[in-house]
């Protein structure tokens, strides 16, 4: 995932300049997704050239002028191929492809996303099996390093096991709460 679809789906809410991004950003879905100022810009620039947006210069007497930017229909219809494509990628640092999708998934009927949760529960169960094979890991290249450290290994493997534990139940509560509007 790009920066360039969550700028997408913000302006697919209301055209923006590169300030109001950046408070969107940071006013709801920064827990999940970071984006420095500086590179909502960047990324705004190349939006522009692909004419996935449009930039409108507002003229001011008092203030510097502004930039507003709007999406275009070329710019929609990436977004909604962003949105509706399959998604493999639990999360990178801060940044997490699929919360965003589920952030702008208002734009989609419930029964989509409802989807997009039963196959993001069926990754994380495949995930999970592949994390039974840890502990036999950590056994295996115990010998490699002092007593120690095995135990900060069973830590991380505990918080990943947990992590998708969290996951898979999140999801199910929210297909819960999906079905409800369908």
């Amino acid at each position: 995932m790009s920066l360039s679809h969550s700028i997408l789906g913000f302006l697919s809410y209301e055209s923006m300049t590169g300030y109001d991004l950046a408070k969107a950003f940071g006013s709801s879905v920064r827990f999940f997704w970071y984006a420095q100022t500086s590179h909502i810009y960047l990324e705004l620039t190349k939006l522009e050239k692909k004419e996935f947006v449009t930039c409108e210069t507002i003229i001011q007497t008092e203030k510097p002028n502004k930039k507003l930017y709007s999406i275009t229909s070329k710019g929609k219809e990436e977004f909604f191929r962003w949105l509706s494509e399959e998604n493999h990628e639990f999360t990178k640092g801060n940044k997490n492809a699929f919360l965003m999708k589920v952030f702008f998934s208002g734009n989609r009927p419930p029964r989509e996303c409802i989807d997009m949760l039963n196959d993001f529960i069926s990754d994380c169960s495949l995930y999970e099996g592949e994390m039974q094979q840890i502990p036999d890991s950590i056994s295996h290249y115990s010998g490699l390093v002092k007593t120690d450290q095995r135990l900060y290994w069973e830590l991380s493997a505990d918080f990943g096991y947990s992590y998708i534990q969290m996951c898979m139940d999140w999801a199910r509560r929210s297909i819960k709460r999906l079905e409800e509007l369908t």
